[in-house]
């Protein structure tokens, strides 16, 4: 394909836009929603990860003990840690606190938690500021008797940054224990892993709880600027086996907590759990996303390669004179195949380009939308918003898929065309 195959074709395509109208609609509109499903799915995965490392603590956790999910000394546990992971990986201990029988109490309305969860908030406060706050932030929380509410929680309550509540709370040893709480952040969460889960100080549950002040419940390992693959995550194993007696790894953690907490285990047994054994309850709901998404984009590319393939054939045939013509004046069928294939590319390209932006544009205006009422549909938003990632990798990937899918159709419409004599082309009528 050379430049005057591509003049040829650029006027072509020009002189006979209204026969090309359809043709360019149909790729713009299944490019666009082709990457804006792309784009979507990605953002909602984003901020579920998020929501699930704050949750977790990470993208690993190292749990375990004797019959219980309880590290007694977490500080020469973390030591032991760090020469295992990279030097910036952040390795926080956490307490935690099975809220079933707990509440949270301000101006006579009580409002029961899931789980209350004690930080380490000078070594995760990166991790936290990654939360949407309405109100305050975690800024102060270490050391102080600070809480963070889910902002649902705190509309129950109708507390605000500020106010102290009461957390009534039962002790390890089985005492009724009330403390005070201030409101130090209400962050904008309704989802299964923000609505009914508080954090506090972690050494302000000890005291509440009336756990020794060296104890964990788990260890979080988060990674600040990526995320560990299954390799990677299987060398720490194999580090961790030499350290500390290890069960395998699971992709489900019950398969570890039924173990442990049912006294199968002989010895103090630890496991690490990656970010998706511990988000095993909702990977149903991811796959039937990630499988609706791709049947829709492998339904748009086929009608876009089908419609284009289809509809430029019966073009074609109707230029047969035309291509009649240029074998008269000399033009090799080579010659041909290239004005037709430059023609087709360029339509395609402008097309995908177009198809591009559109997306674009459907995903800023996705993000307009404070879509927080639908039920459990939190966890996949970030501020109560839809937050489309484009990619470029993306663009790129779709519109070469496209493109040389859909040229191989037009190519073989094109070539059956050009077999043929110029005097039986040029005795054609339309």
């Amino acid at each position: 394909m050379n430049l005057y195959s591509v003049t040829i074709g650029f006027r072509s395509l020009f002189w006979r836009k209204r026969q090309y109208v359809s043709l360019f609609a149909v790729c713009i509109v299944g490019t666009a929603i082709s990457l804006f499903s792309m784009f979507l799915i990605r953002g909602m995965m984003t901020s579920l990860t998020q929501k699930a490392k704050i949750y977790y603590g990470g993208s690993l956790q190292f749990l375990g003990g004797d019959r219980n999910l309880y590290i007694t000394n977490a500080a020469q546990t973390i030591a032991a840690l760090k020469r295992i992971f990279p030097q910036n990986a952040v390795i926080s201990a956490r307490s935690e606190l099975d809220a079933k029988d707990c509440a949270l109490y301000f101006e006579g309305t009580g409002v029961r938690q899931r789980v209350i969860k004690g930080i380490d908030f000078t070594v995760e406060q990166r991790l936290f500021d990654g939360f949407s706050y309405v109100a305050g932030s975690a800024r102060d929380m270490a050391g102080s008797d600070g809480v963070l509410l889910s902002e649902p929680i705190a509309r129950m309550l109708g507390a605000a940054c500020g106010d102290v509540i009461t957390f009534m709370l039962y002790t390890v040893d089985g005492y009724r224990n009330t403390v005070p709480l201030t409101v130090q952040g209400i962050f904008r969460d309704s989802s299964l892993f923000g609505m009914y889960t508080s954090y506090l100080d972690i050494d302000c549950l000890r005291r509440a709880c009336g756990k020794p002040q060296n104890t964990a419940d788990r260890i979080g390992i988060f990674f600040p600027d990526r995320e560990p693959d299954m390799r990677e995550i299987q060398r720490y194993q194999a580090a961790l086996e030499n350290e500390f007696p290890m069960y395998p790894l699971v992709k489900d953690k019950h398969l570890f907590y039924d173990k442990l907490l049912g006294g199968e285990l002989a010895q103090t047994t630890y496991a690490l759990i990656p970010l998706s054994a511990n988000i095993q309850e909702v990977q149903i709901i991811v796959a039937a996303i990630y499988s609706i998404a791709a049947f829709v984009i492998a339904a748009l590319v086929v009608i876009i390669i089908v419609g284009i393939g289809s509809t430029y054939r019966v073009l074609v045939m109707k230029r047969i004179n035309e291509i009649g013509i240029y074998m008269a004046i000399g033009m090799k069928k080579r010659g041909i195949l290239a004005v037709f294939s430059a023609e087709a590319l360029l339509l395609l390209v402008c097309g995908c380009c177009g198809g591009i932006g559109l997306s674009l544009l459907l995903s800023k205006s996705a993000e307009l939308f404070n879509l927080s009422f639908i039920p459990a549909f939190d966890i996949f938003l970030t501020g109560g918003h839809l937050k489309p990632l484009p990619g470029i990798a993306d663009c790129c990937n779709f519109t070469a898929l496209v493109v040389l899918t859909t040229m191989a159709a037009v190519l073989y419409a094109v070539w059956k065309s050009v077999r043929i004599s110029p005097v039986e082309a040029l005795g054609v009528t339309e």
